[in-house]
């Protein structure tokens, strides 16, 4: 007929994330280890709260920058927390994914570079490439705790380079960007005049004390956007409530790509996040420790098992565990544990290319399903760990 697919769509391939979860359908009793959400239930004072507004009129259109309740909510909170972030600055969005494919359709219509730290969620490359742009990428360390080398990241900036693009707490591998670190690479953006998204969305698990943030260093006012999302700090996932802050100059004109690709978020949606803000906290803290607790235990399993190496968690509720002394790379390693063992891991190739001799591990399934999947990894690894 003569019609074609756009290259930027089809050049980028479905992750091995969706390839794994259909593969494990075809067996029973598998213990998933490789989804990225919460497993808790919202808390029903949420649901009960986004109900009753909505029965009573909360159902129509929401204002293309948010509810005003909502992003006044928010401003409260951010400057709880020593952020002067107004709510004019503030964008509610269709999830964490809506701002962050805003902000690269704002910023990369004309094209550029983004760079970013390698192991990276994997969605990146396509909000980037969606609007025109191209993602390079900066390998860190096992070694380092794949902390990125700020004199690193400076190296590879080209002349193309319009963004740099952070994320911490990081999935997929559970690290926390220091202060020192990110007082570098603010430097360096300031410097070399680059601006910075900054993925947020972990930053309430983050297991030893908050997570630094380069938004606030200096310079940074007027040069970085914050995404940040109640998907996980509140368990709403389903709910796709996202939000982004940012300097003034990009704000009044990022909310026309919300208004022209999703008009707004769903009203229903954000009188949940509302009353997520506004209510009790203490469920949200619990769920927090719950993966601290669930973290440290599959680090301690992990560790202990020949043939795999695993860095000590610092937040989200992730591991990236390197497999290399099982003889296997992460793919092989993460289709023959399914096989064999019923496990769902996910390959490390999804996250870089640089990755292939690791697997991501999900710690979001209940500790007793986290006990089974462990004992069924440590009877993997007594097979094959002595095989490298």
């Amino acid at each position: 007929m003569g019609h074609s697919i756009a290259s930027c769509v089809s050049s980028i391939g479905f992750s091995a994330i969706r390839r794994m979860m259909i593969m494990a359908q075809e067996y029973d009793d598998v213990v998933t280890l490789g989804i990225g959400e919460p497993d808790m239930d919202t808390p029903e004072h949420v649901i009960r709260a986004a109900m009753d507004d909505a029965l009573a009129g909360w159902t129509h259109y929401a204002h293309s920058q948010g509810d005003p309740e909502l992003r006044q909510a928010l401003s409260e909170s951010l400057r709880a927390n020593g952020r002067d972030v107004g709510p004019e600055r503030i964008q509610i969005t269709h999830g964490a994914m809506g701002a962050l494919m805003a902000a690269m359709r704002t910023l990369l219509c004309d094209g550029g570079e983004v760079l970013t730290p390698e192991p990276h969620f994997p969605d990146y490359a396509a909000h980037v490439g969606f609007a025109g742009g191209r993602l390079a990428t900066v390998r860190s360390r096992f070694e380092d705790g794949f902390i990125v080398r700020p004199e690193k990241l400076e190296a590879a900036v080209t002349g193309n380079t319009r963004m740099l693009l952070l994320n911490s707490p990081c999935n997929p591998t559970g690290a926390v960007l220091p202060a020192e670190v990110l007082d570098a690479v603010a430097e360096m953006a300031v410097r070399r005049d680059l601006f910075v998204v900054s993925d947020e969305v972990y930053d309430a698990m983050s297991f030893d004390g908050p997570a630094p943030s380069i938004f606030d260093r200096p310079g940074m006012a007027e040069r970085c956007l914050v995404v940040n999302s109640f998907s996980k700090t509140y368990a709403m996932t389903g709910w796709r409530v996202g939000y982004c802050y940012g300097p003034d100059w990009l704000m009044r004109e990022l909310i026309k790509v919300v208004s022209y690709s999703t008009a707004s978020a769903s009203t229903p949606g954000q009188r949940a996040g509302l009353a997520a803000l506004r209510g009790p906290k203490e469920p949200f803290a619990a769920m927090v420790d719950e993966f601290s607790r669930r973290s440290h235990y599959v680090h301690d399993r992990l560790a202990a098992m020949p043939g795999l190496r695993v860095n000590r968690p610092q937040g989200s509720f992730y591991m990236f565990a390197d497999v290399s002394g099982s003889g296997m790379d992460g793919r092989t390693f993460a289709e023959a544990l399914l096989r064999e063992e019923q496990v769902v891991v996910i390959p490390g190739e999804t996250f870089g290319p640089s990755c292939g001799n690791f697997v991501r591990i999900a710690c979001t399934v209940p500790m007793d399903r986290l006990e089974i999947a462990m004992d069924r990894m440590e009877r993997f690894m007594k097979r094959h760990g002595e095989m490298a």
